[in-house]
């Protein structure tokens, strides 16, 4: 339960980071890239699925998924993070607590942004190098708000590092704290994870694991590797080496960052690298949406139904049953 309600606190006293954080990596690259300590179990290539056509793309701006259509939207990620704050204030008030976190935002990017590593436009990547054009906590402003105190922490995580908080002050905490009960309000279960949707999220990870080590992704990327080399950029292995460089931790682009990140994007569309591996993921989201129909079926209803509590709680309605 600890990471969970780590993540809704997250979402709900910083920038609205469901997409996976708008860093130089890049918010999907993160999914199955960036960080291995928090990545998926490997998934076992079984079978490799044929694609029937790939389409020539350059850009990331806009790209969808099969499995998109069965997560929840930005628009709703974004109310869920305001439903939540709301519910959190409220209960962390029946401790003594008067509360003012932060006003969630939306990312301004989509969920599949630099889903492969490179910039998502030639705009982009001209006016912004590797930063985020919208929302990039490199460049963040102080905004209106109070993260929460070590001491309210307590109450919103219902933890410490000795451990769960069981009451405060004799008023028992609720399990997770106010970020678990606010969660289980939003999911309508146990579930403390609002705007949560396990199969979906697990064949996202994994799809991008198995497109990843798919053969004709792995040709993509070493067309893009030897088109980086024949321009000076010799040290990236990888399409997230170049917006994960550390150089690139300022507040805004310098003109190293966005003479790499051109030649990045450029590079990824002579190897048609995002068309490769988009098609090849697609193909792989594909199967498995057919192998669990009927489960990511009842995902979607229980994603409307969120979206209706999430509606009243944010209007100060009570929750829908």
């Amino acid at each position: 339960m600890q990471l969970i309600n780590i993540r809704t606190i997250a979402s709900a006293t910083l920038t609205l980071a469901v997409f996976g954080g708008a860093t130089a990596c890049s918010s999907a690259g993160q999914d199955g890239a960036a960080d291995s300590s928090h990545r998926a179990p490997q998934p076992v290539v079984s079978k490799i699925p044929g694609v029937k056509k790939v389409e020539p793309r350059s850009d990331t701006a806009g790209l969808s998924l099969p499995i998109d259509e069965f997560m929840a939207k930005g628009s709703d990620l974004e109310q869920t993070a305001r439903a939540m704050t709301v519910l959190e204030t409220r209960c962390a008030s029946r401790f003594g607590f008067s509360l003012k976190l932060p006003e969630p935002t939306s990312p301004g990017f989509g969920k599949n942004t630099r889903r492969y590593g490179v910039p998502e436009s030639l705009e982009v990547a001209q006016k912004f190098g590797f930063h985020m054009p919208k929302n990039d906590p490199r460049a963040a402003k102080n905004r209106s708000g109070v993260p929460p105190t070590e001491e309210q922490m307590k109450i919103l995580t219902g933890s410490t590092p000795q451990g769960p908080v069981k009451e405060y002050h004799g008023i028992a905490v609720p399990e997770g704290g106010c970020a678990g009960e606010a969660g289980r309000a939003i999911s309508g279960s146990d579930d403390a994870r609002a705007g949560h949707s396990p199969r979906a999220e697990e064949i996202r990870a994994h799809s991008f694991e198995l497109s990843r080590q798919d053969p004709r992704v792995i040709a993509a990327q070493a067309a893009w590797v030897k088109c980086m080399s024949a321009q000076g950029y010799g040290n990236y292995k990888t399409s997230f080496d170049a917006g994960g460089d550390s150089r690139w931790n300022t507040p805004v682009a310098t003109s190293q960052e966005i003479a790499v990140a051109l030649a990045d994007w450029n590079c990824a569309k002579s190897a048609n690298l995002v068309g490769v591996w988009a098609a090849v993921e697609t193909a792989y989201q594909n199967t498995q949406i057919d192998q669990h129909a009927e489960e990511l079926k009842q995902a979607q209803a229980d994603l409307r139904a969120q979206a209706k509590r999430v509606a009243s709680i944010v209007s100060g309605a009570t929750p829908a049953s």
